[in-house]
């Protein structure tokens, strides 16, 4: 039977405890365990035997989270938080948010769909995410990735912002001086209501 689907508890990150994630069969794929107590928090990832093989961790200012697994390191950058993201070593654009799927992680060179995350009922454990990668071995990092992003829209962390193709050559420069200081959820909501 090919994995390459995994069921996460849809709740589970409003819960702020830890959890599991299943394959299709019920067994156990991955276990989740954190402090829970903010955004900044370090998320630990435990195989099925029960060893540590990965984290989610959030950089000082939690605007990026460090996606960690055995010896890969991937970056869940928020360019606005329930719209858009990207992950760097994937090369993954995610169009969408967690908080109204279904979303996919489409591949930035041919722009085919890698990854499909949508919500279904599953085993008596209420409604998940199906997180389904085309990859088997992309999997993991596809889980880290939703994790991240729910946690970032859990929190309402800072964004990093889309840059204005049309801004002048002082607005760039004033961009690339503050870049990496991030934008608020409010802040993001007025330049939307700005256009």
């Amino acid at each position: 039977m090919k994995n390459n689907k995994a069921y996460m508890p849809k709740d589970a990150l409003a819960r702020h405890e830890d959890f599991d994630v299943w394959y299709p069969d019920g067994e156990l794929f991955l276990s989740i365990r954190g402090t829970w107590r903010s955004e900044r928090d370090k998320v630990l990832i435990f195989g099925r035997m029960g060893g540590e093989m990965g984290a989610i961790k959030p950089d000082a200012k939690a605007l990026t989270y460090y996606l960690k697994l055995e010896r890969w390191e991937y970056v869940l950058h928020t360019r606005r938080i329930f719209q858009d993201y990207y992950v760097n070593g994937m090369r993954w654009q995610i169009d969408g948010t967690i908080s109204e799927p279904p979303l996919y992680f489409v591949k930035e060179d041919d722009f085919e769909k890698d990854v499909h995350v949508r919500v279904v009922p599953f085993k008596n454990h209420g409604e998940c995410f199906e997180i389904r990668a085309k990859d088997v071995a992309k999997l993991r990092i596809a889980v880290a990735a939703v994790i991240a992003m729910g946690i970032k829209e859990e929190y309402r962390g800072l964004s990093e912002g889309i840059e204005d193709p049309s801004a002048s050559k002082l607005a760039k420069a004033k961009n690339w001086l503050f870049a990496g200081k991030g934008k608020t959820y409010e802040q993001l909501l007025e330049e939307e209501a700005a256009r």
